[in-house]
């Protein structure tokens, strides 16, 4: 046998085992998306039903900005929008790329870049129509706000509830695995965890399940806004809970405490998970932010 036969012999095997491998990821993938479909029916557009961007109108000249986290929907910041709308305020609540629809989409828009873009524009086009505007974030939610306040003087004040900044070192491991798994879609630990209230944690639309991409966007989103605290001067609210299974009570400290702002307010819960604005404690949650903007109107 030839040098040139085996070298051809090798091409050949590498090249069987790259499709093998690549017909295996689809699977997986085809498996994940199937699963994802029966459980969260999309309309025709391709959102998921009930998880579509919110546009609440006002009657007080002001309006809120309500930005969700990561792997979740406008689905969960409902509640909130209801109760800034009645106290006056116009709502917006707009689906941030990769989010709300099919887990392709998610692999494909879920962009660190694309979520601070989604934020920065539907907040211009509040600030042209309003006297005045507010900002309020969940989670990856509350570390886009932190971005956009420290960089947009207009802002009149923000809330952040339970915001995702920095990287806990127990969380490490799931980002490196990011890095190196081949798998096209991950579960997302802990989930469960996130919301107490059990008839809002089965109303949630979240997928449960991540990309590598998503992760590492994430991750991105969340060390650049630990930078931005040192320069958020804004009049802050800083509400987490105690039991919160994302963010840890010494990381809400630190993280409040490097807040630039000379006004600034944090409020502890003991009885939510991560995802707040549902959770067993969302009226006080409502009535802390509500006052909050209403007394830096």
């Amino acid at each position: 046998m030839t040098s040139g036969m085996l070298v051809g012999g090798a091409l050949a095997a590498v090249a069987v085992g790259g499709v093998w491998w690549w017909r295996w990821q689809r699977r997986v993938a085809a498996r994940f998306e199937a699963s994802d479909a029966a459980r969260r029916p999309r309309d025709a557009t391709g959102v998921v039903i009930g998880a579509a961007e919110l546009r609440l109108p006002g009657s007080n000249g002001a309006a809120v900005l309500l930005l969700h986290g990561f792997n979740d929907t406008p689905q969960s910041m409902t509640y909130l929008a209801g109760r800034l709308q009645a106290a006056g305020y116009s709502v917006h609540v707009p689906r941030l790329p990769g989010h709300g629809c099919a887990l392709p989409e998610l692999a494909r828009d879920a962009r660190a870049d694309a979520w601070r873009q989604a934020a920065r524009t539907a907040y211009d086009a509040l600030q042209a129509t309003h006297e005045r505007v507010f900002v309020c974030g969940q989670s990856m939610g509350g570390a886009l706000t932190v971005l956009l306040a420290s960089s947009e003087p207009r802002i009149r004040a923000v809330a952040l509830l339970a915001p995702f900044i920095g990287l806990a070192p127990r969380l490490g491991w799931q980002f490196r695995l990011a890095r190196l798994s081949p798998m096209p879609y991950h579960k997302s630990p802990g989930g469960e965890r996130s919301i107490h209230d059990p008839v809002a944690r089965r109303a949630a639309l979240g997928p449960g399940i991540v990309t590598a991409g998503a992760l590492l966007a994430l991750r991105r989103v969340a060390l650049d806004a630990q930078a931005a605290l040192a320069v958020l001067r804004a009049p802050t609210l800083f509400i987490q809970s105690t039991l919160d299974n994302r963010v840890s009570e010494s990381a809400g400290m630190q993280h409040y405490n490097a807040i630039a702002a000379s006004v600034k307010e944090q409020l502890w819960l003991n009885g939510s998970g991560h995802i707040i604005s549902a959770d067993l404690e969302k009226a006080v949650v409502a009535d802390r932010v509500i006052a909050w903007f209403d007394a830096h109107a």
